[in-house]
């Protein structure tokens, strides 16, 4: 996908673009739930925030050229904050986080908080629900854990775990400000499911050590199901939700057996399936076919992964497809 050079992330979706102190105290009021926000130095001063607000998560970028300093009414969603430039702080319940470039800030949900930013910091937020997280989980270890999900409040950015994650981030705010047509939404379904299990996965909490618990391997035939379920279900999402549903065990263990059985994920052998159906497509000699149209229709969140994944899979581009078809 062809995105603005240069731009910052989320540019599709401003939200306000302020020189004006007393705006930015009316916007972070109005739509960002901030009690007072204090400011330092005013000259050339500018806030800049973008939002987007999906089923189960939201992704936000900030950025303030002047020392600022925000206090919070409590939210019902959880913060990541990310920083991108410069440094910031942000306390609650009497613990402060740094946010730099060597750690991610975790702010829980129904907690007042307050957060303290250098002059030019930038970040992204991720915005999660704690139910939705909970669910996840829960389909992850198979069983609703006992007691409340709760979580440590930093996570080093040099994990690997937090580098996916980020990865991850940055890979959906670029589909998100792309310039070609809006992300199919199973592809985003899916990647919104992405983003919640490698944060649980990334992030430090009361149940982490479920997740490394060791389970019983599945019979072989819970794979074969599952591959029948992929193929017969292929233009939906296919979520942890789903699969868990229909296999009637854990997703770690989902995972496990595929890995043991066939050296590859369920979401990889439904790339597989839907690669194999685009193809076909590319291949009926339909006038007026893209290749953008037909990644999107086999729900490719990236029409350029695609391209890269259909090659690797058949040893040429869609695009060659189409015009050897044509010939």
């Amino acid at each position: 996908m062809m995105t603005d050079a240069g731009a910052e992330p989320l540019h599709r979706f401003p939200v306000f673009r302020t020189s004006n102190p007393e705006e930015l105290r009316h916007f972070g009021s109005t739509l960002f739930g901030a009690a007072r926000i204090d400011l330092g130095e005013t000259d050339r001063f500018e806030a800049r925030v973008n939002l987007i607000t999906l089923p189960e998560i939201g992704l936000a970028f900030g950025a303030t050229s002047c020392d600022l300093a925000a206090d919070h009414f409590a939210a019902d969603f959880i913060r990541l904050q990310i920083a991108l430039k410069g440094r910031a702080t942000t306390a609650a319940v009497g613990v402060t986080t740094d946010i730099s470039q060597r750690q991610l800030a975790i702010t829980p949900s129904g907690t007042a908080s307050r957060t303290v930013c250098e002059a030019g910091h930038e970040r992204l937020t991720l915005r999660l629900n704690q139910g939705a997280l909970l669910q996840k989980m829960t389909a992850l270890i198979g069983v609703k854990p006992r007691g409340e999900l709760a979580f440590q409040s930093a996570i080093g950015a040099d994990q690997p775990y937090a580098q996916g994650l980020c990865q991850l981030l940055q890979f959906l705010s670029r589909q998100l400000d792309s310039t070609a047509s809006r992300l199919p939404v199973a592809a985003c379904h899916e990647l919104e499911q992405a983003v919640q299990i490698a944060f649980l996965w990334a992030s430090h909490h009361s149940f982490s050590h479920l997740l490394e618990r060791q389970e019983k391997q599945p019979a072989s035939r819970v794979v074969r199901r599952l591959e029948d379920f992929i193929e017969a279900n292929w233009q939906g999402a296919i979520t942890i939700d789903r699969l868990v549903a229909e296999a009637g065990v854990s997703a770690r263990s989902i995972f496990r057996a595929f890995d043991r059985s066939r050296g590859y994920s369920p979401m990889a052998f439904a790339k597989s399936i839907r690669l194999r159906r685009a193809r076909e497509a590319l291949m009926s000699g339909e006038p007026g076919i893209s290749v953008t149209a037909i990644a999107f229709k086999c729900n490719f969140a990236s029409p350029g992964h695609f391209a890269r994944d259909y090659r690797e899979a058949f040893g040429e581009l869609p695009s060659e497809t189409i015009a050897r078809t044509r010939r």
